[in-house]
């Protein structure tokens, strides 16, 4: 039995309407992130700085995403509500240019974050290659795959959609890899942090410090990898709901990318300042809640008088507080 098509009109506002809720989850997200950056001075190294950078390419990429949507949707539903085809017709049609960049914009952000996710798991594996060597490939088919799509938009017939059989091998070769990339490097990273809490485990007796590092990976990559699942099986249906999944991949790439880094960023800076507390206390400094306490010395004197001999000495005594 034939799948009953979601409308496309209403596709394509429901799509608008969710990605600009999500780009709002992601600019509160991003505008936190800055913040943390920004206060967190201790521990600023390359890594560092590389996130940060990547995170204002992605917010750019994310805000010209959700603008270049608004403005084809005020445009189909007000300049071509009259013409021939309505505003889905100018809405469909795969050649205009502000649909290519539009899409274009959503290649080059999907492709950031998988270049990201392989980055992290070089770092993570003492920046050993042979552990990135498929992940790298992948990549690389990504990329040409993604940006192959663009450059086909602009060929085909203004008539067609997504669906083209000229399309159809490379879109989902691009949401294949995608779903791949994201299980094989969140994976890896996975499993390094599993090795790293197991040789560690031996000789610590408090509780693992990599185990919540790796829930906060796991946690945050679902949603990406979740959607994108989604994205893949509605494309291979043939179902007109996909565009409502393509649309807010883009913001929810932003946010997967920004949750670990706020959350690994957090986690480092609580357990820095419990180190210094209990650095501290080891040195025999005391503390009032994280500012240190002075030691000042009270010098106390004692007079006992002994009544037998009316004339005893006096002794006097010293004795050091700690305030």
């Amino acid at each position: 039995m034939a799948v009953h098509q979601y409308p496309l009109d209403k596709a394509f506002l429901a799509a608008t309407w969710l990605e600009a809720l999500i780009y709002g989850c992601f600019l509160c997200v991003f505008c936190f992130g800055v913040y943390i950056q920004v206060i967190s001075t201790k521990g600023r190294n390359t890594h560092n700085q590389v996130m940060f950078i990547v995170s204002i390419i992605m917010f750019i990429l994310a805000t010209l995403h959700v603008a270049m949507n608004c403005f084809r949707l005020i445009r189909g539903f007000s300049d071509f509500r009259d013409t021939p085809g309505g505003p889905v017709g100018y809405l469909g049609n795969l050649a205009l240019w502000d649909h290519v960049f539009k899409d274009t914009l959503y290649a080059t952000q999907s492709i950031l974050g998988d270049a990201v996710a392989v980055y992290r798991c070089w770092i993570l594996w003492n920046k050993d290659y042979r552990f990135i060597i498929f992940p790298s490939m992948l990549l690389i088919g990504s990329t040409v795959s993604g940006y192959m799509v663009c450059g086909l938009y602009t060929s085909v017939d203004p008539t067609a959609t997504v669906f083209n059989p000229r399309l159809t091998d490379w879109i989902t070769t691009f949401y294949s890899i995608a779903v791949a990339q994201n299980i094989i490097t969140t994976g890896l990273m996975a499993i390094r942090l599993w090795q790293g809490e197991k040789k560690s485990a031996r000789y610590r007796v408090d509780k693992g410090n990599l185990m919540p590092v790796l829930r906060i990976l796991v946690e945050s990559a679902a949603l990406y990898l979740f959607i994108e699942i989604l994205l893949l099986s509605l494309y291979s249906a043939n179902y007109n709901a996909q565009y409502v999944l393509l649309e807010i991949v883009t913001p929810t790439v932003g946010i997967t990318f920004g949750m670990i880094s706020i959350r690994i960023t957090m986690r480092a800076h609580q357990k820095s300042q419990i180190s210094y507390d209990s650095g501290n206390l080891s040195e025999g400094r005391q503390t009032f809640g994280s500012i240190p306490l002075r030691r000042i010395t009270v010098n106390i004197s004692k007079h006992t008088e002994d009544d037998t001999s009316r004339g005893g000495d006096e002794k006097e005594n010293s004795m050091g507080v700690a305030v």
